[in-house]
């Protein structure tokens, strides 16, 4: 059961949570995601979330100029966007068990912050429970990679029909322009043999 403190977190474990995502290969420090991320959880527990728009994150985290149009340049939309699946997908891996969770809902720049309760259960069952997991999430992981490389694939067939008979069109059509043209030139007594 996940229980949401949006305006309470505990700064220091949400700090922490913070260096752990920017130590992993989904949110490595220094890029572009980590920024973003580190900008908005730092504006967050300084109590001024309300400032965190696109226009904020893209001058005063990225360093764009203040002439920045965040209709015209998706750069931060696109960050916010890849943040979101890269947290997801650590949480869902292997930040599974963190006690403390850094969100971004979709719509918004503002992160929420979560605190998982660690449920006490004996270390076998559970290491073995999440070995299971990791298998089936890995599974699943594999399953929806081979239907994207098949319909993938179905469709590089298709297109390539498709090119073949618009070929085997365009030479049925120059077949018949030629007959019409024989035809016209044999009506006006130009046959050329």
């Amino acid at each position: 059961m996940t229980q949401s403190s949006p305006s309470r977190p505990d700064p220091a474990a949400v700090q922490d949570e913070l260096r752990r995502l920017l130590q992993s290969s989904f949110i490595p420090e220094g890029s572009l995601l980590a920024k973003v991320l580190t900008y908005v959880v730092e504006r967050t527990l300084a109590g001024d979330d309300r400032s965190i728009k696109a226009y904020t994150i893209a001058v005063e985290a990225l360093g764009r100029p203040a002439n920045f149009e965040p209709d015209r340049d998706s750069t931060v939309r696109v960050a916010a966007m890849r943040l979101r699946g890269a947290l997801d997908l650590y949480y869902s891996g292997p930040g599974a068990n963190a006690s403390t969770r850094i969100k971004m809902v979709p719509g918004s720049y503002r992160p929420i912050f979560e605190t998982v309760p660690v449920e006490a259960a004996p270390a076998g069952p559970s290491a073995l429970f999440q070995l299971a997991r990791n298998l089936v999430s890995t599974r699943a992981l594999l399953v929806v990679l081979t239907v994207m490389m098949a319909v993938n694939f179905a469709m590089t067939i298709s297109l390539m029909q498709m090119q073949a008979q618009a070929k085997d069109d365009q030479q049925d059509k120059a077949a018949v322009y030629e007959l019409i043209q024989n035809d016209i030139q044999r009506s006006f007594g130009q046959v050329q043999n």
